[in-house]
């Protein structure tokens, strides 16, 4: 029987049973085309699993916490702007201790790029607040002077 058409709780049978996705949703279909081991063209996967454009939220909910920690590598073509998706050999390796070792790795990639984001969020937040201010700004000017009329000054609430 083909790997296709085993159920993943066979095929990963030392990963934890919460990390295996609910059969026929998007990230049971994605992890099922993985399962081989091979790179994927993401483009090939999202045709052949029939994900589409759904594919790159699969990949990221497997990739998750909730999804299990999934080790899944992005490999660069050499002189394209594509990329190959394969799953970590350690997940397919039968061996519980290099199972957890892969998701342990993601875990630790997950955390870092977490913190990435809140480093560039904090850094970004004053231009923000200019950018947010100035449409405002511009946006309260557009409805006119009845927006803007001072005979409203009197009629602002009290502390």
């Amino acid at each position: 029987m083909s790997k296709l058409h085993r159920p993943l709780t066979d095929i990963f049978n030392v990963a934890p049973l919460e990390a295996i996705p609910t059969q026929n949703v998007s990230t049971y279909k994605l992890l099922q085309a993985l399962s081989d081991g091979e790179a994927h063209k993401r483009d090939y996967l999202a045709l052949s699993t029939g994900l589409g454009e759904t594919m790159r939220s699969a990949l990221q909910q497997l990739k998750s916490k909730k999804g299990g920690y999934w080790l899944i590598h992005s490999v660069k073509v050499e002189g394209s702007n594509k990329t190959l998706v394969q799953l970590d050999f350690r997940h397919l390796s039968d061996d519980v201790e290099q199972d957890r070792a892969a998701r342990r790795e993601r875990r630790k990639e997950l955390g870092k790029e977490s913190y990435k984001q809140a480093v560039h969020g904090r850094k970004r937040e004053p231009k923000a607040l200019t950018e947010m201010t100035e449409a405002n700004k511009e946006y309260f000017k557009s409805l006119g002077n009845a927006a803007n009329d001072s005979i409203f000054e009197n009629e602002k609430p009290t502390k």
